[in-house]
């Protein structure tokens, strides 16, 4: 039997919480009367049209991620491309190439920092079959240091925790990657879905020897296939870059905005779709990145097909989609008061409730239910579930976050 290492923090109180619901003006189902967000806010179909800042020259025709440091953007080209790192400035023009030693670039396909270092992610895995997927790290202040034209980096090993299965299938796998953000102490990770047009998130530390499982912590639909991240450390926002095939490789492009959330659990708090274009107007959209100033950009590759559009670089702002709210981490940081009793057992949790109550059930991010208690003893598999979901118990929410 698969062996379970299992996080749980089941939070109920004697006392009432403010009321839950959206917070958000913006959203269609905004509820003046709600005190805290409960990530149930919903949006009209949104659409924002990219600045174009330049078209990019051939060398980075295949470009697949983008970070911005030291008031320079960097970026590289995915498979087949070689180990080089271009350093670029904000107005698309090449000024430095950076070759990456004790490296090879079976895909590159993102790259992100935190204060002390670069991560390139070698981790695209078209086929869903790889064994040797890993992220490189390289030390910041010499990659962006104009005196050093080759920069040694470190090779961390890793594999998903989730995947039993091997067997190639190109293009028709939910294990393929190409997005990732930093924090000062983890990494967090978001599948390509090819499948499901899901994107599951991943989380591992910054820093490990030997090969290390990345966790799974939770899942969204978002309807495409994510191709680059970002976060926002000052206002605590993340960005999730992908593309939709809408049949003949007519692609749409579009940016998931995720706010107001509980730490780690990214889906918990408000998501927000805004469609940026189709391949015609913004080619294919392979990295975003945030600038010093809150601007961001976004990269596209080349694409050849019936017509050539050539590689291209964005800018854009989207601070008009935002308002301060209050989330649910108000509420995770709430004193806890322990739920009567839990029992884990062979995969199972069992749930004692021992309040009175009429309505019990629990229900995802999303708002959808996954189970409904209609007794004081309750079965929750918890190899089904993984992430933050919410106990219902009348007028009152309660998070639960299950991890393995």
């Amino acid at each position: 039997m698969k062996q379970l290492t299992l996080l749980i923090s089941l939070l109920f109180s004697p006392i009432i919480f403010g009321q839950f619901g959206c917070t958000d003006s913006q959203a269609t189902n905004f509820n003046s009367s709600a005190s805290i967000n409960d990530g149930s806010c919903l949006y009209n179909p949104t659409n924002y049209s990219l600045n174009l800042v330049a078209n990019l020259v051939d060398t980075l025709s295949e470009n697949s991620g983008l970070v911005w440091a030291a008031g320079k953007l960097y970026t590289f080209n995915d498979s087949g491309s070689g180990t080089k790192v271009y350093e670029v400035t904000a107005n698309g023009t090449i000024i430095r190439t950076i070759h990456i030693a004790n490296s090879t670039n079976v895909d590159w396909e993102a790259m992100t920092s935190d204060s002390t270092y670069f991560y390139l992610g070698d981790f695209g895995n078209n086929n869903g079959n790889r064994t040797d997927l890993c992220i490189y790290r390289l030390l910041k202040s010499e990659v962006t240091n104009n005196a050093i034209d080759t920069v040694v980096a470190e090779k961390m090993s890793f594999s998903w925790a989730d995947q039993l299965d091997f067997t190639s299938a190109y293009n028709a796998n939910n294990f393929d990657c190409e997005a990732f953000y930093a924090t000062e102490d983890s990494l967090f990770l978001f599948s390509k879905n090819w499948v499901d047009l899901k994107t599951k998130c991943y989380s591992l530390p910054n820093y490990w020897t030997d090969t290390l499982n990345a966790t799974l912590s939770s899942q969204f639909d978002v309807d495409g296939l994510i191709t680059d991240a970002c976060k926002d450390t000052i206002n605590d926002r993340i960005y999730l870059l992908g593309y939709k095939n809408n049949g003949s490789n007519f692609y749409t492009s579009f940016i998931w905005c995720l706010w107001d959330h509980a730490s780690n659990f990214i889906f918990s708090g408000n998501k927000r779709r805004i469609e940026i274009g189709n391949v015609l107007t913004v080619s294919q959209t392979e990295g975003i990145t945030l600038s010093d100033n809150g601007t961001a950009y976004v990269s596209a590759e080349k694409v050849i097909n019936i017509i050539t559009i050539p590689a291209k670089l964005f800018n854009l702002n989207f601070s008009a989609y935002f308002e301060e709210s209050t989330g649910i981490e108000s509420m995770l940081n709430e004193a806890p008061f322990q739920l009567s009793n839990i029992l884990i057992n062979e995969g199972i949790i069992e749930l004692v409730i021992n309040v009175p109550f009429r309505e019990v059930y629990i229900e995802d991010i999303q708002g959808k239910r996954i189970m409904e208690i209609e007794n004081k003893l309750s079965r929750l598999p918890i190899n089904d579930f993984h992430g933050l979901y919410f106990l219902r118990i009348d007028n009152n929410t309660h998070p639960i976050l299950l991890s393995y």
